[in-house]
């Protein structure tokens, strides 16, 4: 009976919203890690991102919300798909879509694939160009294109992930200077001039040569 109990205890602590079970960990940030989960209804995996709302500053856990509510509304095969969140005393859990690969900045490392030939490279930015089209039609511009952010699925489709720093602009953004994303991956004139986010969605394209050399040359 003693392992009965044990037994059904541990499953309870894997399962989130008696819908899916949490499996094994496949990324952590500052603030929340990530595990693939197996969706109990219908047998599809997914990644649950687990934020932790324990001392999380209130102004963290805003850009987080600010995530979730721009995800919602994007819909596009080349961006990782929004499926749900639930919030409880200790956590908030984001479910996204499962990208079974992982992201390009792991599978070019060198233990693993290596860098890729221009044919490969010439497909997958055809692809990001795709999603930032979308994303820019939408008024939304990511900030943060790297290849940490671009996943992969095991039939070779790329989407671009990890929203945390987009924006969606309104017309009285558009003047507003602001400047976030990662310096390595970011158009010069984007990091070392504060300039405003008019010509943002021309300069975002401009991180795809830094992209293009990072997965042939590295």
């Amino acid at each position: 009976m003693s392992r009965q109990m044990t037994s059904s205890a541990f499953t309870k602590s894997k399962t989130l919203d008696n819908k899916y079970m949490l499996g094994d960990e496949i990324g952590k940030g500052a603030y929340a890690r990530v595990y693939k989960a197996l969706d109990l209804e219908n047998g599809d995996f997914v990644a649950i991102k687990q934020v932790s709302l324990e001392n999380i500053a209130q102004e963290d856990l805003s850009v987080i919300m600010q995530e979730i509510d721009l995800l919602k509304n994007l819909n596009h095969k080349n961006i990782v798909k929004y499926l749900g969140s639930s919030k409880t005393n200790a956590h908030l859990h984001i479910v996204l879509e499962y990208m079974e690969n992982g992201s390009l900045a792991d599978i070019i490392k060198p233990n693993k694939f290596g860098p890729f030939p221009e044919s490969l490279v010439a497909l997958y930015i055809a692809q990001v160009l795709e999603g930032l089209v979308y994303l820019h039609e939408q008024g939304v511009i990511h900030r943060d294109i790297k290849g940490a952010n671009i996943l992969t699925t095991k039939e070779g489709l790329v989407k671009l992930a990890d929203f945390g720093v987009a924006i969606k602009l309104t017309d009285a953004d558009l003047n507003t200077n602001s400047v976030v994303g990662t310096p390595y991956w970011m158009a010069p004139e984007v990091y070392v001039l504060n300039t405003p986010l008019l010509n943002y969605f021309f300069r975002e394209l401009l991180v795809l040569p830094c992209f293009n050399y990072f997965v042939v040359a590295y």
